[in-house]
This record gives C-alpha cells, structure tokens and sequence, in this order.
C-alpha cells in the first residue's frame, strides 16, 4: 500500500502503448485504500505522436501504413472504445486503405492520449509534462528525474524516446567542414519535415543521397510544397510545374528506389499466407544449430534466406520473384550510354511498378511475393533479436538483406510511385545512376554513376536522406549520454562465443520481456526498462509505430510485459 509514481520517458506511440497498457492493468485490479498510482508522461514534442507524427508538420508527408491496419487500442481494452479509437481509418472516417497523413495519425495518438488521462480510474493520475527529460540518477528509494529545469521522484522508469537525433560521424563531419570551406549547403540525415527544404533554390540541381522513404519525403515537399500538382493521364500521373521547384539528383547503391505496396484486403485478412517460414521451422533451424556447432547463433545468408525465397517463389508461380535479390538490384552489372537513357528506363520500370500495386496482392504475382517479406517481419526477431544470428550475420543481416528486402517490401502507396515516375518524366528528379558516389570537389559536390555515361555532376547542395544508422555512442540526447556516462545503460555487442568474434550493433543492451536496461557491469536494472528505437539493432524492427487492431501484436505483448514490470512490488 502507499503511493506509487512511475515515468514514462517519450509518449509517442510505443510509450503510449505503455501507457495503455497500465491503465489497463490498474483497471482490471482491485484498488486498496492509499494505494494510489501517479504516472508522470514525459514529451518533448506533442503526448501521443511524439517528434515523428508531430502534428505540425505538412499534409504532403504521409504514413506508409493504412489507416485500416493502424490502431493503439489493444484487444480487450474497455477504456477505449472501439467504434472511435478501433482503427485510425474509423477515427477519421477515412478508408480502410488509405495512407493518412502523418500528421493526421499525430492527432489520432493526441486524441488517444487525451483520452486514456480521462478513462484513468479515480486513484490514478496522469501528468503529462511538456519538456524532455535530460536526467535521470537513482537516489534512496527509487529514481530522479530532470525536465524543464524541474526534478521529478519516481519508482519506476520506462525509456520510450523513439527518433532521437544522432550527432555527425566522421564522414558526415567531413562534408560539413566542405561545405563551411566552399560555401556549400550539407543537409545531414534526419527526418524531413525537420530539414531546411524550403531553402533549396528553385532551378538549383541539387544531390539527394538516399532513395528511401526519405526521398519521397524530400521529393513531396520540394514539388507539392512548392504548388505543383499531379494530375491522372490515361497513361498515369502527370506533373504540372510551379517553376520553383529544384531539380534532385538521386543517388544511390542499387539505382532503384522503394518499390509500391499493393492495395491489401480489409485488416486483418491476411494479404499472403506463408507456409514455409513459420514459428516451428525457425525454432527447429535454432536447435539444429546448436547440436551442430554448440550455439543455438544461426547463419542468415544460409539457413534463413533460403527459406524466404522458397516462400516467395511459392507465392509468386510465374517465378519473376526469383531470385528476389534482383529484383531489389534489377541494374546490377547494367551500362547506360547517358542519364536520359537510365532514367527512361526507371521511369518505365516504376510505371509498371505503380500499376502492378494497384490490381492488388494477387495471388502468383511478384506483389504477392514481396508482400510476403512484410507478412515475414514479426516472425524474424525470433531469429535475429538478442544475439540470434552469428556477429557476422548480424552484420550482414543489417547492411545487405534488410536494404534489399525494405526496398521491395516496406515502400510508400503506388500513387507516390506513379507521381516519382512523373517527375522523372518532367525532368524533375535525374538519378544520377546505380553505384551512385559523391565526393568533394573544389567549389561542389562531385557526383557519378559507374553504370552510366556522362552521369558526372557538380552541386553546391547535397542533401542526406538515408536514414539514421542506431549509434548509441553518437546519440546527441543528453539523458542518453548521461546515462552511459553514468554506467547505468550499456551498447549491446552480439559474441560469437565459439570465435570470440564480436558485433557492436549500437543499440541498447536489454534483457528479453520486460527487457530492463543492463548497466555497464552487465547488471539487469529493476527499475528501468527501455522499449523501441533506443533499442534497435538488439531486437529488431523496433521503429514500428502502431499494434494491428484485433490482435494480440508483438507491440502491445511488449507494452504489457512492461506494464506488469512496471507496476509489479519489489
């Protein structure tokens, strides 16, 4: 008995299902005389969307998952009603297929937060406080916390921070002093509603480094946040100028960018049934491992991969998914006499691409193949999380397939596809070729394709849209650096123990459910646990913002198994 106060450090969508969660649990509870419960809801953005679905940003940046497969109301959660709060698509009346603007999501995460402080039960108080927390030491009892220049007593602490921002590496070091010794603009990665686009000049050519979802990001914003629009042919979309548009110069490894998702059914029919990779044959690949080599550590390339592309090919019976490396690579060792005939080409290629998304994940198509990969993604942290591949893999694992298989399979919708292909058309968007490389030049950025004749340009601009690679040691949050500072969290290194080989993947070392934080002599913390981004790379494709309505996901498992930690007696 007594009161009790608990932290939830960032309330974004992973520390808002955490919050779920407890409220659910302290409803579901019989409540003692002077037992009450205060939970102290810490964020430096907005409660609910957080910095990533931040709900000032523009319109024209958008989720890449549909508002009918998106919901923070786990199942059985009688506070939040499902007729509002099930889907995001009946939140906002919208179709179960369509990709809502992130900032609408924001809102939703907004409203879903307001909502659970009010569906709070009498001897539970939420408190948001608007202000990042750039402390936090144990002290007599439990822990102190610093936000706002105000310091906060509590028992129990969860680290929720989601995209935080990364201090430059040493290359992203070198092109900034080029850029201060040039007079040059160098854009480092980060998320694009926080990058300075509106400064781009109209008319200038300017490098954009990364073809991800960054790039469509970056792409929107210099074309419909500049009045141009897009309007249907019978042959697609056609862009139609403002005149202050720049001109982007993509570049990048494999000359392809993500590729469309195809209109799925109605959540939660499954778009593809998978056969070949599930729950038991990754457990039996574990276990065969460890008789034959003494450690349950699997090699990816070998054991794994194969059975990805078994799935494919049985999902695509024309055989045009095999293998899917080329399809996610189709430039490879491919010559272009000039850049008009390379982006002629990608123009064509990503119209077929946009039509094939749209007919949908039929049945024996290369759509249903690479859907599959997405179907997959849930089952993979059994393989991966936790040191479950050899060093090696692991490393392999994140430079080569996960790239390969995201630009296949974790794209935007096909009408974003169909407008890229526009612009390439209009002459907007000149990728400078696969193999793409930047350099200092004097006065520039140097920019060429291998694979293309006379790709060869020099900008004053370049832009970085990769994503933020996880580097515990380069994380600019001072919470973060006082933490490792302090010994109280540790970066996770993945030990083959058979060779002594060693991985240091730049995320933070945890324990599995309730994966409390472990401290640098290797202790388990009671007291503070750490769930998403800050742990990426030690579990796997933690950046997923939203549980799948009905079902019992891995993200709210997560939530509650922290939740019931949380709110467990010492």
């Amino acid at each position: 008995m007594g009161e009790r106060a608990i932290a939830v450090i960032g309330v974004g969508p992973r520390g808002l299902s955490v919050l779920e969660r407890l409220l659910v649990r302290l409803r579901d509870t019989p409540h003692r005389d002077g037992d009450e419960v205060t939970i102290w809801a810490f964020d430096a953005v907005g409660h609910g969307g957080g910095r990533v679905w931040r709900v000032d940003q523009p319109s024209w940046l958008s989720a890449n998952t549909t508002a009918g497969e998106s919901t923070m109301r786990s199942p059985g959660d009688d506070g939040l009603p499902a007729h509002r709060y099930g889907t995001m698509a009946r939140w906002a009346g919208l179709e179960p297929g369509a990709y809502p603007a992130r900032r609408l999501y924001g809102q939703y995460l907004a409203d879903v937060f307001r909502a659970l402080c009010a569906s709070a039960p009498p001897h539970v108080r939420v408190r948001p406080v608007r202000a990042e927390v750039t402390g936090l030491t144990r002290v007599p009892g439990g822990l102190r916390l610093v936000a706002g220049g105000s310091a906060y007593r509590v028992d129990k602490a969860v680290l929720t921070t989601g995209h935080g921002s990364v201090e430059p590496d040493e290359e992203q070091r070198s092109w900034l002093r080029h850029a201060d010794d040039h007079g040059l603009r160098y854009v480092p990665p980060g998320l694009a509603a926080e990058m300075p686009l509106d400064d781009l000049p109209p008319g200038a050519e300017v490098a954009v480094r990364g073809f991800g979802l960054t790039f469509y990001d970056v792409m929107r914003a210099v074309t419909l946040g500049r009045g141009g629009r897009f309007v249907p042919t019978r042959d697609g979309l056609r862009y139609v100028p403002s005149g202050d548009e720049p001109c982007l110069l993509a570049l990048s490894r494999g000359g392809l960018p993500f590729l469309a998702r195809p209109e799925v059914p109605d959540f939660p029919a499954p778009p593809v049934r998978l056969r070949v990779v599930t729950e038991e044959r990754l457990a039996e690949l574990r276990a065969a491992a460890l008789e034959a080599t003494g450690t349950p550590q699997l090699d990816f390339a070998r054991r794994v991969e194969p059975l990805i592309q078994y799935e494919a090919d049985l999902a695509c019976s024309t055989g045009a998914a095999h293998p899917l490396t080329r399809l996610a690579r189709p430039f490879r060792g491919r010559w272009f006499a000039g850049p008009g005939d390379y982006r002629a080409g990608l123009a064509r290629l990503l119209r077929e691409d946009a039509r094939r998304a749209g007919a949908g994940c039929v049945d024996g198509t290369v759509k249903a193949a690479t859907e599959m990969l997405r179907v997959i993604r849930p089952l993979l942290p059994q393989v991966v999380d936790f040191g479950g591949l050899l060093p090696d893999s692991h490393r392999d694992f994140l430079s080569r397939f996960v790239p390969e298989s995201f630009v296949l399979s974790a794209g935007p919708p096909a009408e974003h596809v169909d407008q890229l292909a526009a612009l390439l058309e209009a002459g907007i968007v000149r990728p400078v070729g696969p193999g793409g490389t930047v350099e200092p030049v004097p006065g520039g950025f140097g920019v060429s394709s291998p694979q293309v004749g006379g790709s060869r340009r020099v900008t004053k601009v370049l832009v970085d849209a990769r994503a933020p690679a996880r580097d515990l040691s380069r994380d600019a949050s001072p919470l973060v650096k006082q933490l490792l500072a302090d010994g109280m969290v540790s970066e996770f290194v993945n030990v083959d123990p058979s060779t002594g080989a060693r991985f240091a993947v730049g995320g933070l070392a945890v324990t599995r459910a309730p994966y409390r934080v472990i401290d640098r002599l290797g202790r388990a913390a009671r007291d503070l646990h750490a769930l998403g981004v800050a742990t990426n790379h030690t579990r796997w494709f933690t950046e997923v913002g939203t549980g799948r309505p009905g079902q019992d996901s891995p993200f709210f498992r997560d939530a509650d198994a922290v939740a019931a930690a949380l709110l467990a007696r010492p």
